[in-house]
């Protein structure tokens, strides 16, 4: 049971900070494509914002169940699993943000994140790289 957690746990991570650093990747090409090139690279980026979504879902749904497993809960891991889940808790706040504001401006309802979407694609691309650091770090 804990070999296939551990084998979703990873395709996850895998999907979600793929996600996000190929989101990063496909905005930046965007500023410096043409107009309609550009409308097309941005169009893609639901999509990858969709399957960084899931597979942070899919995290949370496999992390607690190995914690629970492996560790007993992990009531007994120090201060670097806590920063570990610090970090993860506010990778999902960034994602929970974009997905919410990317549903609001495809609505035509007011998405008043919409102008910071750069810096909160920035900082998930930062976040889950850091969030997989702290984790190594906690679990060795």
């Amino acid at each position: 049971m804990i070999e296939i957690l551990k084998i979703l746990h990873f395709i996850a991570i895998a999907g979600g900070v793929g996600a996000s650093l190929s989101g990063l990747i496909v905005m930046r090409a965007a500023k410096a494509a043409e107009p309609q090139a550009a409308a097309t690279l941005r169009s893609v980026t639901p999509r990858i914002g969709a399957m960084g979504a899931h597979s942070i879902l899919l995290l949370w749904i496999t992390g607690p169940l190995m914690l629970w497993l492996t560790y007993d809960g992990g009531t007994a891991l120090g201060p670097m699993f806590h920063a570990k889940m610090a970090s993860a808790v506010l990778l999902t706040l960034v994602v929970a943000s974009m997905r919410v504001t990317i549903r609001r401006a495809k609505a035509g309802r007011s998405a008043p994140l919409q102008p910071m979407m750069p810096k909160l694609g920035l900082a998930s691309a930062i976040l889950g790289p850091l969030t997989v650091a702290l984790a190594v770090l906690a679990f060795t």
